[in-house]
């Protein structure tokens, strides 16, 4: 043991940073100790701001792990909420003595709880997390318990003692025992009552049995914030600055998203990777042509056009704050002739209806619902089988892709093949015809479209050419074993820095399907 480690320098500096730890979190539990000869505890409690000077008098703890006061009956049956007034226990340590084992776990005050709707999510009640759920879904640590170690959000512990007019005290005992002290130590034996930055301890250094102990026991105060304010008041809310334009020097204009006069139709502009956020958690938000949307909010957007996103810059106020730092990063400078597209205006502004969408993703995902609806009112069924539940955001997620990324080009491919291969409705198909052991999906829908006098050799080409691409496909990259797959790359003329190219070439080749069978057959809504 070093000198300096028994004199419990390590522990007095925790008790001049008030046991605050990084990233603003404060520590009000804790179990350290290694053995009998190294011991460390602190606990917490909440006291009244009249009665600070009270306590503040002397080192004791003001009130006992186990013991809280909270209920207190007394021997006239008298019941008190909490044995004094002004006093409160902040955690609770409970133990249970049961027939085949102990059991030992620490709760937080309910009122603090309920205070902020925190909800509560863990494995057991020794590992805990107690989260701030905002208005957007977000989720934020407010407290986490684990067996050794208790810590609490700074922010969210004043505002409570604040509103409550209180004052929050960490309580420590830190205990070290050597047997014997080096003589070039020098160190004194001495009892000192310490004060200073809201706390108070006692350091003592005396002989214990055959031992030396250092010992501190004391507590620290925590203020309340000056300003009584709560996470409920409303206040005014932050919004960004997004780019509007470029002035005569070059320079990027930027104008807050926050509604003033003049600034309503107001246009600025996105990469489409924006979205990438949204599409990679189809659970979550939902994008087609005219906005992004979760169940917290629901923003306009232009969606129409291939290369960026136009966005009215008032709109973005919808936001919370960390999602509209998420499209700040993709804020672009406006450049001649982009514009918010023909579509997006005439639906959103003049308010007519009836406009396709102008992207070949969201094109295709608008034809391949129509083309299902009007097949199944010409035959009776649909040619796709519908998506089952855990499916469903297949075509929610499906987008063009922004890069010539492998990775992403084969999960949207892919996607294509479930949506219409993989989904044919052999069952329906295969009525009435003659076939093979060996016919499947597309075979079977080949033979059906033959029945009804038609063939279409190039289109049933692409198809078998699209499955077999899907086949080879091995960790997001393609087989060079699988000659199918060979055949495919050769197909669909796939080289490393054209996939954007050839994924909108099978979008184009699969809305050309459903138009020349919606052609063939006269399918009508």
């Amino acid at each position: 043991m070093e000198k300096d480690y028994f004199l419990l320098e390590d522990k007095i500096k925790e008790i001049e940073s008030k046991f605050s730890i990084k990233n603003g979190w404060l520590k009000i539990y804790e179990d350290d100790s290694k053995d009998f000869d190294d011991s460390a505890a602190i606990y917490c409690c909440l006291i009244s701001n009249n009665k600070v000077k009270k306590y503040s008098k002397n080192y004791s703890w003001p009130l006992t792990m186990g013991y809280e006061g909270k209920p207190s009956l007394y021997g006239d049956n008298t019941y008190k909420t909490n044995d004094e007034r002004g006093l409160e226990p902040f955690l609770f340590y409970k133990t249970f003595s049961l027939p085949e084992t102990s059991i030992k776990y620490i709760d937080v005050a309910e009122e603090f709880i309920l205070y902020f709707r925190l909800y509560e999510k863990g494995n057991d009640k020794q590992n805990r997390t107690f989260y701030y759920v905002s208005d957007y879904g977000e989720l934020e640590e407010v407290l986490t318990i684990e067996p050794k170690l208790i810590k609490v959000k700074i922010k969210y512990l004043k505002e409570y003692i604040t509103v409550r007019d209180m004052n929050f005290v960490v309580c420590y005992d830190f205990m070290r025992l050597l047997k014997k002290i080096p003589s070039e130590w020098d160190i004194k034996h001495k009892d000192e009552l310490i004060k200073k930055n809201d706390s108070i301890y006692s350091h003592l250094i005396r002989f214990v049995s055959d031992k030396t102990q250092s010992w501190i026991m004391g507590k620290v105060f925590i203020k309340p914030n000056e300003i009584k304010q709560s996470h409920f008041d409303l206040g005014k809310s932050k919004n960004e600055s997004f780019i509007v334009g470029v002035d005569d020097e070059g320079e990027l204009i930027y104008e807050n998203c926050e509604e003033t006069d003049g600034n309503h139709f107001k246009v600025t502009y996105f990469k489409k990777e924006v979205l990438s956020k949204y599409y990679n958690e189809p659970n979550k938000y939902e994008v087609d042509g005219f906005s992004v949307s979760s169940k917290f909010f629901r923003l306009k957007i232009d969606n129409n056009v291939d290369e960026y996103i136009p966005v009215f810059l008032t709109n973005l106020r919808i936001l919370s704050e960390t999602e509209q730092l998420h499209w700040k990063q993709y804020n672009i400078p406006p450049k001649e002739g982009m514009n918010i597209s023909r579509t997006y205006y005439r639906t959103m502004i003049e308010g007519q209806w009836a406009e396709q969408p102008e992207t070949l993703d969201l094109f295709f995902k608008s034809k391949y619902e129509s083309f299902n609806k009007k097949w199944e009112t010409k035959f009776g069924w649909k040619l796709y089988k519908p998506l089952s539940s855990k499916d469903e955001y297949l075509l929610t997620a499906l987008h063009k892709i922004t890069s010539n990324n492998v990775k992403a080009f084969c999960e949207q491919t892919l996607t294509i093949v479930k949506l219409t291969v993989d989904r044919l409705n052999e069952k329906e198909l295969a009525k009435g015809l003659e076939l093979d052991l060996r016919d499947r999906g597309i075979a079977k829908f080949e033979k059906f479209l033959k029945s009804k006098g038609m063939e279409i050799p190039d289109m049933f080409e692409f198809l078998r050419n699209l499955q077999n691409l899907r086949s080879g496909l091995i960790a997001h990259t393609f087989s060079e074993s699988n000659k199918d797959c060979e055949k495919a790359l050769k197909y669909f003329n796939i080289e490393s820095d054209n996939y954007i190219k050839v994924l909108e070439d099978i979008f184009v080749k699969s809305v050309f399907t459903f138009n020349t069978l919606e052609k063939y057959f006269e399918l009508n809504e």
